[in-house]
Formats: structure tokens, C-alpha cells, sequence
């Protein structure tokens, strides 16, 4: 019969879209920000920081920080927590922090001046543009803390 045959076909066609709408559905989550490869080092006094964490603050609205650890040779390479590997393009304010655990019963010891860890009083910027971005940062002793000779 011609009218079983063309609910059949509806039946399969229901069934079809159905797949498709699912597979849609599972396949097209969020898929964040542009990101872009952020990778470098961390120098202080000229020598490698060998410990450490480096903070992307985004300047625009709605972007999620991006965060890396600081390796023992003083490199680092930045992810966000919620989409992987990569910093979301545009302007970011930093924060690096580094500190040495000196054990349980004494304080730790700041590898680097405290100003360091704010995004607001670090002075430190990145431009993160698309492809793969080398930033490095050559942090330095403050002026006013060096000995004169």
C-alpha cells in the first residue's frame, strides 16, 4: 500500500532528524573564547624563577583567567581551568607569584618582591594575539631595595 509506504518513509525520516537534533545537541557545547598559545619564561635578576605561578587577568568582560606553573627552568606554558590549553586573546594584566617552603614551623620566603602578585600593582601587561604568543617576563629587583656598592 502507498500509505503505509509514505508513513514508513515519515517514520524513518522522524527517527532521522531525531538522531540528528541529538548529535547536535552533544557536538556543539560551548566552545569558549578564542584562545591562543602563550608560552615563555620567567627570569629574575636574569636567572630563571624555578618555581612559581603566572595569572592572565583578562580585560575584557567575560573572559575566564588563564594560569600557568612556573617549571624549574624558569619556563612556563598558560591554560584555562575550563578550556584547555591556551589564553584568551586580547589584553591581560598579570600575577606572578613564587614563594619557597621553608617547612612546617617557620614562614615562607618570597622569591620575588610582593608587588609582583598583584594584577594591580605589578605593572606587568601581555597583548595576546592569535597563533602561538612567546611572552617573557624579565622581573627585577625593585631600585629602591638594591645595595649600593
Amino acid at each position: 500500500m502507498v500509505i503505509n509506504s509514505n508513513l514508513d518513509t515519515i517514520e524513518m525520516i522522524k527517527k532521522e532528524l531525531s538522531f540528528l537534533l541529538v548529535a547536535l545537541i552533544i557536538g556543539c557545547g560551548d566552545a569558549g573564547p578564542p584562545l591562543a598559545e602563550v608560552s615563555g619564561i620567567v627570569t629574575f635578576d636574569g636567572e630563571p624563577l624555578p618555581t612559581g605561578t603566572i595569572t592572565f587577568v583578562p580585560q575584557g568582560e567575560d573572559l575566564p583567567y588563564a594560569y600557568a606553573t612556573i617549571q624549574g627552568d624558569g619556563t612556563y606554558y598558560a591554560k584555562t581551568p575550563e578550556y584547555g590549553n591556551g589564553v584568551p586573546i586580547g589584553n591581560h594584566k598579570i600575577m606572578i607569584s613564587a614563594m619557597k617552603d621553608m617547612g612546617p614551623e617557620a614562614p615562607v620566603e618570597l622569591l620575588i618582591p610582593s608587588k609582583y602578585s598583584s594584577d594591580q600593582n605589578s605593572g606587568l601587561t601581555a597583548n595576546v594575539v592569535a597563533g602561538e604568543n612567546t611572552i617573557n617576563f624579565p622581573l627585577e629587583v625593585e631600585k629602591t631595595k638594591r645595595k649600593k656598592l
